[in-house]
């Protein structure tokens, strides 16, 4: 898939970036029916090319439990190479671990979920970022 494509999904928009990206901002508030769409998504997209999903969420303000439960139940780590989190909270950090630990305690995925999740302070960082997580899926170093 070597297009740019975006959806918009409640308060969040979606935007793959070619290769391998998803931009993900939150605005607001997202819903189990959030969750849903968004897990559609990563799939449909994920099951062409693993994803790096960078989620920007300055402005998000929860993710309703269902959400978190269904993401952690339903997401698959062969879809995920890894995911950044911007200007996360600590319940938003809380939660992107819970869910990565949910889907490894549940044999949804290896240990190295747990690595897959970072955090950063700014969209810079993100992308300053990507090239090494690139670098170390690949087995190089950054």
């Amino acid at each position: 898939m070597s297009e740019q494509r975006e959806w918009k999904v409640g308060d969040t928009t979606l935007r793959f970036e070619p290769p391998d990206l998803v931009w993900v901002h939150t605005r607001g508030h997202a819903t189990l029916e959030d969750a849903i769409r968004m897990l559609a998504i990563y799939r449909e997209l994920g099951e062409q090319q693993p994803l790096f999903i960078v989620a920007d969420l300055s402005q998000a303000t929860k993710l309703d439990p269902e959400g978190g439960r269904y993401l952690s139940e339903h997401a698959r780590s062969e879809w995920i190479q890894g995911c950044i989190y911007i200007g996360a909270r600590l319940l938003h950090r809380a939660i992107s671990k819970g869910i990565a630990l949910a889907a490894h305690l549940s044999g949804r995925a290896d240990e190295s979920a747990l690595t897959r999740v970072h955090f950063v302070s700014s969209e810079a960082q993100a992308r300053d970022l990507i090239p090494q997580l690139r670098a170390k899926r690949l087995g190089k170093a950054a």
